[in-house]
């Protein structure tokens, strides 16, 4: 039987993926965008909030451990607040630019085989990272409030037992930095680096990498939708 193409104007199975993949990577780039504005945002209202009120507090000459823990306290229960709000917009968006990256893999697999497989990396450090910074945060006012009131007092058991769980909080952070470290750069970055050069978007490749450049991080998100925005415009409907 002779092969029969498909009628102008409807795209083909491949064509079809490519489009939705792009569309991914847009939504990737709107959520991490949504994300930092969000952190922005809260992130002012928290540390405004805690130093509006400090003039309402007045430490004595000699400030004990609870004296200190009402001034920072407000301060770190905040921060534990503010932490698991971005990571979720964060997390949204690794999942998102995953199953991107998985089906372009589908129409071309040298390039975005890796990457597909490192963006779980990049997940699985985002959670394990969170897991560990939010009670980081939550722990230390009660560090604070249980330290020894002079230099030369013996610290209680739990004093010993609230750093015992601090160090256990860093370990998961340092575990989860570690795998969100490979996954941003053989994820993330190498990902959309592969999708800029697949589509001949310079734009793209600009965002991944202005993604772990500090200050221009703000920027690397704009970058990315747009160009992911015209390559996916640039997919032709055409057999």
């Amino acid at each position: 039987m002779a092969f029969q193409a498909p009628p102008v104007g409807i795209p083909t199975q491949h064509q079809a993926d490519e489009r939705s993949a792009l569309q991914k990577v847009v939504w990737f780039g709107i959520l991490q965008l949504a994300g930092l504005v969000a952190g922005w945002v809260l992130g002012f209202y928290v540390f405004g909030t805690v130093f509006s009120n400090l003039g309402t507090y007045s430490l004595p000459q000699t400030p004990t451990p609870a004296d200190v823990e009402t001034i920072l306290g407000p301060l770190f229960r905040g921060l534990s607040v503010l932490v698991p709000i971005m990571a979720v917009f964060q997390i949204v968006a690794i999942i998102i630019l995953t199953l991107s990256f998985r089906q372009l893999r589908i129409v071309d697999r040298e390039r975005f085989a890796l990457p597909s497989v490192l963006m779980l990396l990049m997940l699985a450090g985002a959670v394990v990272a969170t897991v560990g910074i939010v009670p980081f945060f939550n722990s230390i006012p009660n560090i604070i409030a249980q330290a020894p009131p002079n230099p030369g007092a013996v610290p209680s058991e739990a004093f010993y037992s609230a750093i015992a769980s601090l160090l256990v909080y860093v370990v998961f952070m340092m575990i989860g930095g570690l795998l969100g470290l490979v996954g941003l750069i053989g994820g993330q970055i190498l990902g959309l680096w592969r999708v800029g050069s697949r589509y001949n978007e310079a734009i793209v490749k600009v965002g991944a990498i202005f993604a772990i450049v500090p200050f221009l991080d703000v920027v690397a998100p704009i970058l990315v939708i747009v160009g992911a925005y015209q390559a996916k415009g640039r997919v032709s409907l055409q057999p």
